[in-house]
């Protein structure tokens, strides 16, 4: 039976007024802040928290809308006008409380550092701080993020809450903000961080769940409404979106790798957020929820939660892990997660569960002594003292009491709101105007636009031959029709920086940040110009990864099926491929594959993705085209599709026999490149230098090109400036001058000036010539060394890094040999984590590189194959490197020393499979015929071996056998196990990693 129009005006007359009764009447007239929360005697305590306040006048913007749709009457009318204006002042006066700030977001853009975090809560009358930087644990992701998510709907209402240019540019610095909540470990939303309250804050699902809803919820959004502009449209990058939600999806069903469940995932589930798309994951999360945290009272916030527990010691600041089994069974339920679980309910139009937590609710709101129908919700349920004891044994049994805090904010206008959603007074999508209740629905097939762009004339004509379409850069941007100008990823970059930016209060804009492959597949209108940018893994500037056609190939086909996945744009992704003479020529070995890859492209399917190969002008009208209204102009630096001829400094080209081996060397003595890398090699057990070198047995390796010039050993102590350059000119080969160029760097520094027939070069011009020339060369050795000493870094190094953590992967970096590792447990940024491997390896330049390769290639494997990692719980990359060292040494029956040159000469893709080869046999056994001796060190070690069980064991004891030479198994191998691994390795198992 509906309910009659007497009894809609009752109920909204009761709402008003419990309203005004519970929340209305706490706000300040001043800034339109609310305070925390009300103590039993009535007394108002706390101050304005961001977090709070945002969800205390949820239900005063819902009471709005309930009058706004009824606004026939002219009271509904002059209410939801008032009702409207205090969401509005409470909205602007956490704004002038945050903007306050201004140089602390500033200061956090560049330092991710909890002292320059905003403040978690404010002074209710003057919005000013209340406490010091380190008095609190002020970063918390999740209260920035619901602050623009909120905004964002209810701007969508017509809400208008911005009204400057500084004002929008101070909310496009906040979207900065909170961008890298997938690497950014805070204190979370009880704002205490690890389980344990140690203070160490940590990567927390409910934080980059709120910052990935609100990043797409703001995404295009104009702050001024209907009568705004393009200046005042928050732009986002959405890369930056789905690293969150990679990152939230890799941590979900746990909150943080200190909490299995936390009752504040119900927030990104469901309600204000709808941060994740995957419906099994949600349910999961829910039925932990109800399984594990759900009780007569509430939920409780997390297992073995001690806050206001009579156990807890409220003299004590933190607690060892071991001692939180004092507050099994006994956490307090909090009654406001009801009120979660029925609007969860009401958005799935689930009646059963309406019902079921709307009965809850009325079991445990306290009502007002002189009046009976103001309802308030406690903040929480405790157990006395006298019964703790009973519900340790039976949990659930006792009865709770209710805590100091009568009523909080969040918690009383949350249960207002589920209210008026339960009694049908306002719709889902009232509150919900962005539809972000939409986000788990299927998404269309999506088909990519390929644009192949030829590096000269014969290339394009060649590919055309072969019915495959390409243009030059040329055509393209002197097309008369529709010309588009191609640039590197790294210039949008650059134009990014000035997103935001805003003099008045000091505000630079965004940081510059590699850029993703979602930016890089869209078309950018400025100023009526369009731009395309090759993207980011195939910019050679960047990193060498794109010298190495197979492993081009591979990332290519990578990122094609990232964008099937993730793509959410109107319109498609145009995705620019460079096609280089170095890859096409007749010679090269990498052409067939990579003529393998633009043969399916042009078939329309590569790898299960629909792609389209066409020209850039037939993409125009069904592309993703972006106004990057803030920009002037673009940077107008072109592409550089190929290395610059090495025809620049007099020094490296003047003989034209540069790569000659057959030209007589100088007599200075060579081998400070390979000297800078034996360091490390020395003092492990492992991998100690054999006094009789052996040749390669193996054809299957290209041999280093200059492997006779860095084998020469001797000192260049002694000889001047003058002299090392004279060398450097006289050296026949690359490898020759990578030795004295690595000399003068290491004792004259890269900024050190050289004047030559009166031109002045310093040694990183040099460097960057001799790293143009070796990367044509494909000499991989030279080009890892010169890379490290150059600091070129990986694009991605700190996501990578994350990969393995949001996973509970801690790893090292480092020499275990010489005790120099340090450990990781917790995202960094990438110049800090940069920094930490040049420690590391203060003068070896080539284990800085390849340390970098060797994590970017963990990251791609714990993403595609997660089985890879089980049973590790830290990956020594040190330690996988000597590993890499020793099993190429093996295959090629070489002595270390040259395995190592080998290995450094592998290309990229050539690397990644071998390292993928060595973790793939990560489980390492003494054979068995072996076990029933009782002493190992009496078989005779020639029939001593070690085996790796295979990935496909057809008959259970398929075994791929490496043999370990007798000598080294006794001496060295046994060694290096027991002190790398603490295990006696005379157990039947031994995990290497």
């Amino acid at each position: 039976m509906g309910r009659t129009k007497a009894d809609t005006k009752g109920r909204i007359e009761h709402y008003h007024r419990l309203l005004d009764k519970t929340i209305l009447t706490y706000q300040d007239p001043i800034t339109g802040l609310l305070p925390g929360f009300i103590a039993k005697d009535g007394s108002v305590h706390g101050d304005a928290w961001v977090r709070d306040n945002v969800y205390g006048i949820l239900a005063v913007w819902g009471m709005s809308l309930v009058y706004k749709k009824r606004s026939d009457n002219q009271d509904y009318k002059a209410n939801a006008f008032e009702l409207e204006q205090r969401v509005v002042k409470l909205m602007r006066g956490l704004l002038f409380a945050m903007m306050k700030q201004a140089d602390k977001v500033e200061a956090y853009k560049s330092k991710r550092s909890t002292k320059s975090a905003l403040h978690a809560k404010y002074d209710i009358r003057t919005g000013n701080t209340v406490v010091g930087d380190d008095a609190w644990g002020h970063l918390q992701i999740d209260a920035p993020s619901l602050y623009i998510l909120v905004l964002a709907q209810m701007t969508a209402t017509g809400l208008q809450i911005v009204y400057t240019l500084d004002e929008v540019a101070f909310i496009q610095n906040l979207v900065f903000y909170i961008e890298s909540a997938y690497v950014t470990p805070d204190y979370g939303i009880w704002e205490r961080g690890d389980k344990t309250n140690n203070g160490q804050p940590e990567l927390n699902a409910s934080s980059i769940g709120m910052a990935k809803a609100a990043m797409e919820s703001i995404i295009g959004l104009d702050l001024f409404g209907s009568r705004g502009g393009p200046s005042s449209v928050i732009h986002v990058l959405h890369d930056e979106v789905q690293q969150c939600n990679a990152k939230l999806m890799s941590l979900l069903p746990r909150e943080s790798s200190s909490k299995e469940i936390d009752a504040a995932l119900l927030s990104i589930i469901s309600f204000p957020a709808f941060a994740v798309e995957n419906v099994e994951m949600i349910n999961t999360v829910r039925g932990s929820m109800n399984h594990n945290l759900m009780g007569r009272y509430g939920c409780k916030r997390f297992l073995r939660d001690g806050y206001q527990t009579v156990k807890e010691d409220s003299s004590r600041l933190y607690y060892e892990p071991a001692e939180l089994k004092i507050f099994e069974n006994i956490e307090c339920e909090w009654p406001m997660f009801f009120c979660y679980f029925l609007i969860d309910a009401v958005f799935r139009e689930d009646k059963r569960d309406m019902l079921k937590f709307n009965k809850l609710l009325q079991k445990v709101i306290l009502r007002d002594e002189d009046d009976d129908s103001i309802q308030r919700l406690p903040e929480l349920y405790y157990v006395p003292y006298d019964k703790t004891d009973m519900e340790y044994q039976h949990p659930h049994s006792q009865d709770r009491c209710p805590g100091k805090k009568r009523q909080t904010m969040w918690s009383q206008s949350l249960f207002i709101l589920g209210g008026l959603l339960s009694e049908n007074l306002i719709a889902v999508g009232e509150i919900d105007p962005l539809n972000r209740r939409f986000s788990t629905q299927a998404k269309p097939d999506l088909i990519i636009q390929v644009s192949l762009l030829a590096e000269d004339d014969a290339i394009a004509k060649m590919l055309q031959d072969q019915d495959i379409k390409t243009q030059t850069i040329k055509e393209i941007e002197e097309s008369k029709t529709f010309p588009i100008t191609v640039l590197a990823s790294r210039h949008l970059g650059v134009a990014y920086q000035d997103m935001g930016s805003c003099k008045k209060m000091n505000l630079s804009g965004r940081p510059y940040h590699p850029m993703g492959v979602q930016s890089t597949c869209q078309i950018y209108d400025v100023s009526g110009k369009l731009f395309v940018f090759i993207p980011q893994f195939l910019d050679q500037e960047i990193f060498y990864f794109s010298l190495d056609a197979r492993m081009v190939v591979e990332l290519i086909k990578t990122h094609l099926a990232y964008l099937k996945t993730n793509w959410k744009q109107m319109g498609r992704p145009t995705f620019p491929i460079p096609v280089l003479r170095s890859v096409m020529d007749e010679g090269s070995s990498e052409r067939s594959a990579f003529m393998k890859l633009l043969q399916a492209l042009m078939s329309g399917y590569s790898t299960g993705v629909k792609v389209k190969v066409g020209y850039l002008s037939e993409f125009l009208s069904t592309s993703c085209v972006t106004k990057l209204t803030f920009l002037g102009r673009m940077p107008t630096m072109k592409v550089p599709l190929k290395h610059k001829d090495s025809s620049t400094m007099m020094l490296l080209s003047k003989d034209d026999s540069f790569d000659r081996s057959d030209k007589k060397p100088s007599l200075v003595a060579r081998g400070s490149v390979r000297r800078s890398r034996q360091g490390d090699l020395m003092g492990s057990p492992l991998l100690g230098y054999s006094k009789t070198p052996r040749r390669s047995s193996s054809g299957l390796l290209k041999p280093l090109s200059a492997a006779g010039a860095l084998s020469r050993r001797g000192s260049l102590h002694g000889y001047s400036l003058s002299q090392l350059v004279e060398e450097l000119k006289a050296s026949p080969t690359a490898a020759d001058k990578a030795d004295v160029l690595h000399y003068i760097y290491s004792t004259h520094g890269k900024d050190c000036q050289i004047t030559v027939e009166g031109e002045i070069y310093t040694v990183e011009n040099l460097l960057e010539e001799l790293y143009d020339k070796v990367c044509q060369m494909h000499n991989w050795s030279l080009v890892r060394h010169v890379a490290g000493m150059l600091d070129k870094k990986v694009e991605a190094l700190a996501q990578a890094a994350t990969e393995l953590l949001v996973r509970q992967k801690q790893f090292s970096i480092g020499s275990p040999s010489l005790r120099r590792e340090t450990p990781i447990s917790q995202p960094v940024p990438s110049d800090e984590l940069y920094q930490l491997i040049k420690k590391s390896f203060p003068t070896d330049h080539s284990s800085i590189a390849l340390t970098q390769e060797i994590l970017s290639y963990l990251a791609l494997f714990i993403r595609a194959e997660p089985s890879l990692f089980n049973e590790m719980l830290r990956l020594r990359i040190g330690l996988i490197y000597e590993v890499m060292i020793f099993e190429l040494g093996r295959v090629l029956d070489c002595p270390n020393e040259d395995a190592r040159d080998e290995l450094l000469n592998l290309s990229p893709s050539e690397l990644k499979n071998l390292l993928h080869h060595i973790l793939s046999g990560k489980e390492f056994r003494v054979d068995q015929d072996l076990m029933d001796q009782s002493n190992l060190s009496a078989v005779n070690p020639d029939s001593l071996s070690i085996v790796i069980p295979s990935k496909r064991d057809i008959r259970g004891q398929l075994y791929k056998e490496v043999k370990v030479t007798g000598n080294l198994m006794s001496d060295k191998l046994c060694r290096w196990l027991e002190y790398h691994t603490r295990i006696n390795f005379r157990g039947t198992f031994i995990f290497l990693f």
